[in-house]
Order: structure tokens, then sequence, then C-alpha cells
């Protein structure tokens, strides 16, 4: 509540800023703003632009100790070095820490920008802001109204698993009744059903899908790169793996190992079945594990196939 009382009190400050303006987030991010108007979230890089004028804000999140070295680091020959020359350095007040901003301008090949680089501490961390508008812009936004903006800079707590959805490579077409829970670092998902979070497998059916890179290509050795990544999962005790075969989904375009065992839940001992796919394609490949309760499983294996089945890549 105090930071965003701060937020409103700073968009009062400035006339040329949106009021009572929600911030708004790029794809993913944590990190959001009241971006300047006719700035939009970017689809090519965290932050915003705006197109027609070339203009563009650029978001990144750092550990907590980033700020420190970065203004250690950030002086005027660094910046000079970087081929700016500044104008203005100033101390923004935040409702916890504080920012820094730096203002000067650019020359890029003989086209000049207005730049605006900001370094926040925020709770959660560090905050970088990079703004970058050619010099025909500035009557558009001010230096008032880029300030406005990045001193509306706001830290949600997580992100919307529907939003991380979007920044995996692959598309779930088909969850079965699954639902994902979380998400992982963009290269994979958790999904379950029922009501926790995250369960273990002795309370609900669980599917895992993530992608990596690389992978052989022949299939023989495709078989013993599935099984050495199936022996890495150190939840389960007693696992014996009861069957395995390549498939040919797809009409074989999907060539796919899979690997059937049994086990025990190492926590709770309660005995589990579990499934490994593997789907491979050229430089890479897609892992989907499915565990559920022995009692569970005729039932879950079902739907886990029809998850496996409608995973598409995205394009």
């Amino acid at each position: 509540m105090i930071l965003r009382a701060m937020v409103i009190l700073a968009l009062l400050t400035f006339p040329f800023a949106a009021r009572a303006a929600d911030p708004e987030f790029p794809l993913g991010s944590r990190i959001g703003l009241v971006p300047p108007p006719g700035f939009q979230a970017s689809k090519h890089f965290p932050g915003f632009e705006n197109a027609e004028t070339d203009s563009s804000i650029v978001l990144a999140a750092l550990p907590p100790q980033a700020f420190s070295e970065i203004e250690t680091t950030m002086t005027a020959e660094a910046v000079r070095n970087q081929g700016i020359v500044e104008d203005t350095r100033e101390v923004v007040p935040l409702a916890i820490g504080r920012g820094i901003m730096v203002v000067g301008t650019e020359d890029d090949k003989g086209q000049k920008f207005r730049k605006w680089m900001f370094l926040g501490a925020v709770p959660e961390g560090t905050v970088l802001a990079a703004v970058r508008v050619p010099e025909a812009g500035r009557t558009t936004y001010p230096d008032e109204v880029i300030k406005a903006s990045l001193a509306s800079l706001v830290v949600r707590p997580t992100v919307p698993i529907e939003e991380a959805l979007q920044l995996l490579p692959f598309k779930l077409t088909e969850l079965s009744g699954l639902r994902p829970v979380r998400a992982l670092a963009g290269s994979g998902v958790f999904l379950t059903d029922g009501p926790n979070n995250g369960p273990g497998p002795s309370d609900q059916p669980v599917f895992i899908v993530s992608v990596g890179q690389g992978g052989p290509e022949s299939s023989s050795d495709r078989a013993l790169f599935a099984r050495n990544m199936f022996t890495g999962l150190s939840d389960f005790a007693d696992v014996r793996i009861v069957s395995g075969d390549m498939l040919r989904l797809g009409g074989g375009n999907l060539p796919t190992h899979e690997l059937q065992a049994e086990g025990k839940d190492a926590k709770t001992g309660t005995p589990v079945k579990l499934v490994q796919w593997v789907r491979f394609a050229p430089g890479g490949f897609i892992r989907m594990v499915g565990v559920a309760r022995a009692d569970q499983w005729l039932a879950a294996f079902s739907r886990f196939r029809a998850v496996r089945d409608g995973i598409t890549a995205r394009e």
C-alpha cells in the first residue's frame, strides 16, 4: 500500500503523466510501470516500445547486490564510454530504498537519442531500466513524462501462469482436466489435478513437461539417452522399469521413447506408477514425466497420454 501511494504521488507531481493509470507488465515479467502515452508492451524484448517513434523502454530484474555494484561503477566516465553525454543525475525517492536516474544524449551513427538510465532498489532485488527516444520525439516525451513513468515502477509478487505458458516453446492444446500450476523458467510446466498446487505423487497426479537441447539421432542411442534421464529421478524408491519402447507417433513424424515403471514415493512409501516420454526432434527433445498413485493409475495414464498428444511446437 505504501508503494502504491508513492507511485500515485509521483504521477501527480508531473502533469504530463497518465493519472490514475494502472501499471502494465511485459509478458512474463514481474516488473511493470505506467508506460508513457503511445508505448505498448514489446513482443521483442522485456519492456515497452513505440514503433512509430522508434522509442523503447527495456526492463531487467537483477539480484539485490547488483544495486550497489552498478551504483559504484555507473560513473560519469563509464556513461561517457558508452557513448552517452550525461546531462543530469539525480536520486529518485522510492517507497523503500531509492533509485538513481541518469539522463543524457547518445549519438548513434549520426542520429541523436535522448537516454534515461534508471537503477532502482526494491524489496525483491534490483531493477534496471533503459529508455531511448529519438531527438525528434523529445517534444512528445520530455524528461518529465519519462521520469513519471519510471517513478511508477512496481514489482508484482508472481507472474500469472497464463502468461508463463505463453513463454514456453511449446503449446498445450489438450489438458485433459489437468491444470498448470507452475512454469519452469520458460522451459517447462508442472501440471496436476487436485486441491494442492505443490503436491507429491502420493497426493494427486503429477505431470511435468520440459524441453532440452541436443539429444542423439539414432534410435538405439535415444533409448539409452531416455533411460539415463529416467534413472535420475530421485523422489522414488524401489523403482522397477516394466516396459520400454520406441513409439512412432504422429505418423512416424514424432519419434518418442516411452518408459513405464512402478515404485514407491520415497517420503510416504505409497505405491506409485510412472511414465516417461521423450519426444525427439532435430536439435532438441521434449521430456514428459507422469506420476500417480497405483490405485489411480489407469485414469491418470489416459489423461497423461491425452496431454502428450496435444503438445505442439510454438510457432
